[in-house]
């Protein structure tokens, strides 16, 4: 049996938690002995039965006769299980109604017939809009308090219809209801001037679980973690299908991999669904981490460094352009700025407007960029990669859905070195880098792979948004040391030179791979003295033979043939490390797997 998520917006006191708690006792699921006590309670107050307070958690809830938290119901039904979420409806108190609604299915938007559509109302609908809602039922309740119900209920109807209608949305359903005497809820009333469904029979014709299962693949990285000699990551199905044996990619960092088993504790499945939480086992070791989306290779979601976004303004002060926040994403958390701020909606008139700040309430257009690569849906795709919250010091200050996604043109050679000045801290770099800065000093013999992995890394963390930068061996010579030879003298000289700049790098808050062969154990050791406290000694192990066979420059058959002078491994020594803080084996381990481990290693040492 599948799960649909509701989220029942609307203005205070419009009757959600009425309808919600009425709705329980209509199809039995609250005991005698409860609904007792709270004929009882509502009896001490001398109010009506209240059916909202089966609902509230707290005295200051049934002393104001309002929602104060969010509070989540589960109905199981014949047909569907039903998990909905009762938001509150005051202006100070939207940014729980985001959290409840982060994560549903369709939206039940409650308008009382003796008010009708008021500003907050309004702002909600596009609030709805904004976070990308396409399942909306419009129930107008209260009928209980009007004259001619159908006259009133027609023209809420029609009002709800045209307003939505400006901003873009078709609502499935527009149901009239009483929460208070039950009319419409679960069932319908005999002879009522209404002939179309109960608020319970429109909410079982939502098909949402077959939308989502047809739809792309979108895998949402919730951890990884070993259980016995099996490295499972596990997640959420947010849309889409997946099956043990397809090939999936990894985003933003494109790592890839083959589905070996997807298991559901106990289970072992041949196949997952949207809605589901699993673990998946891969075919070989990838980089992935919390946070990851992954998808068909065919149909991968939108990648760049710019969104054009709706959103949901709910802090206190303003918006304003070049403000820093952080975006939450799936399960994935990133630094954005605001570039631009493209127009705000009036709530009264929905229409554009441009403006240089956005107030509390407010619907805008805006873009944000980052320094990060970020995987996101259009407004095309409805999910966890369209939709999003902004978060200022940990408190939710925006919600909104992603419009489009606009990449940066990648600058292949630039390096943007920060400047080393005595005016600007380390710690202070640290705190604006977002991570620390490090040496990860990569030895081993020629063709081991050292330039291999440290290019693909400094790929993977430039799109991560860390400041990373690869000292290649090879690369060097032909600058900075291209007047050393292979001597020993100039071999030690190459280490001291290309160590400088490394600690140079890594103190202006640069993630430093250097990748040289380095073979003497006493140069490499002086060349932790240049930045010992953050120096990472990493040994790319190799077999003599299978480095041989690597060569693709043919320097290990030209050095045996006497054409070479001082080739470390052939006519000059290699000086394997005894205690490097990490060890790769390449001629045991893909590449893949060997960028995995370096991956993990130096998100672990750069962490704040």
């Amino acid at each position: 049996m599948r799960q649909v998520r509701i989220v029942m917006v609307g203005d205070v006191d419009a009757g959600k938690s009425t309808i919600l708690g009425r709705l329980l006792v209509d199809i039995g699921q609250v005991t005698p002995a409860r609904l007792a006590e709270l004929e009882s309670s509502s009896a001490k107050r001398g109010v009506p039965v209240e059916y909202s307070f089966l609902l509230d958690a707290f005295q200051i809830e049934r002393d104001q006769a309002i929602t104060l938290d969010i509070t989540r119901v589960w109905v199981r039904m014949p047909e569907h299980d039903y998990v909905f979420v009762d938001a509150p409806g005051h202006r100070e108190l939207i940014r729980n109604l985001l959290s409840g609604a982060s994560e549903v299915d369709a939206a039940v938007m409650v308008i009382a017939a003796d008010e009708g559509i008021t500003l907050q109302t309004s702002k909600q609908f596009l609030f709805m809009r904004g976070c990308g809602f396409t399942k909306l039922l419009v129930a107008i309740n209260k009928l209980d308090l009007v004259d001619d119900q159908q006259r009133v209920f027609e023209e809420r109807s029609a009002q709800a219809r045209a307003f939505l209608g400006q901003i873009g949305i078709e609502p499935f359903a527009m149901v009239p209801v009483s929460a208070r005497t039950g009319e419409n809820i679960a069932s319908k009333v005999p002879g009522a001037w209404w002939s179309g469904p109960s608020l319970l029979d429109a909410l079982g014709a939502i098909e949402v679980d077959r939308a989502r299962s047809s739809g792309p693949l979108r895998f949402i990285v919730q951890d990884v973690y070993r259980r016995g000699a099996s490295r499972l990551v596990a997640g959420r199905l947010d849309s889409g299908r997946l099956r043990a044996g397809e090939r999936i990619v990894f985003w933003p960092l494109q790592t890839s991999a083959v589905v070996e088993r997807i298991i559901d504790w106990p289970d072992e499945l041949q196949q997952a669904i949207a809605g589901e939480s699993v673990a998946i086992e891969l075919d070989e070791r990838i980089f992935v981490d919390r946070g990851a989306t992954a998808s068909h290779p065919d149909d991968a979601p939108l990648l760049g460094q710019a969104l054009e976004a709706e959103v949901v303004w709910l802090a206190h002060d303003e918006l304003r352009v070049g403000e820093g926040l952080r975006l939450r994403i799936g399960t994935r958390e990133v630094p954005v700025s605001v570039q631009h701020i493209n127009e705000v909606v009036d709530p009264d008139t929905v229409e554009p407007m441009q403006a240089e700040h956005v107030r509390s309430g407010d619907v805008a257009i805006v873009t944000l960029t980052s320094r990060e690569l970020i995987a996101a849906d259009g407004a095309h795709v409805s999910g966890s990669l369209s939709r999003f919250v902004l978060v200022r010091e940990g408190t939710i200050v925006a919600g909104g859905r992603v419009r489009a996604v606009v990449a940066r043109p990648r600058s292949e050679g630039a390096t943007n070195v920060t400047a080393q000045t005595s005016s600007v801290g380390a710690w202070e770099r640290t705190v604006r880098n977002g991570h620390t800065g490090g040496v990860f000093w990569l030895t081993g013999l020629p063709s081991s792979g050292k330039s291999t992995i440290a290019m693909t890394v400094q790929r993977m963390l430039f799109d991560r948004g860390r400041h990373v930068y690869v000292l290649d061996g090879d690369t060097l010579r032909t600058t900075l040391n291209v007047d050393l030879g292979f001597s020993d003298d100039d071999r030690t000289e190459n280490v001291r030179r290309t160590a400088a700049v490394a600690g140079v790098f890594a103190e202006a808050g640069f993630i430093v791979i250097s990748a040289l062969v380095s073979p003497f154990a006493a140069d490499r050791e002086r060349a932790r003295g240049f930045y010992p406290e953050r120096f990472f000694e990493i040994h790319v192990a190799c077999d003599l033979p299978t480095a041989e066979e690597r060569d693709v420059k043919g320097l290990y058959k030209r050095a045996r043939a006497g054409e070479i002078a001082h080739f470390t491994g052939v006519s000059s020594p290699y000086e394997v490390p005894q205690s490097p803080d990490l060890l790769i084996e390449t001629a045991r381990e893909t590449v893949h797997e060997s960028v995995a481990r370096l991956m993990e290693f130096i998100v672990a040492k750069t962490k704040l």
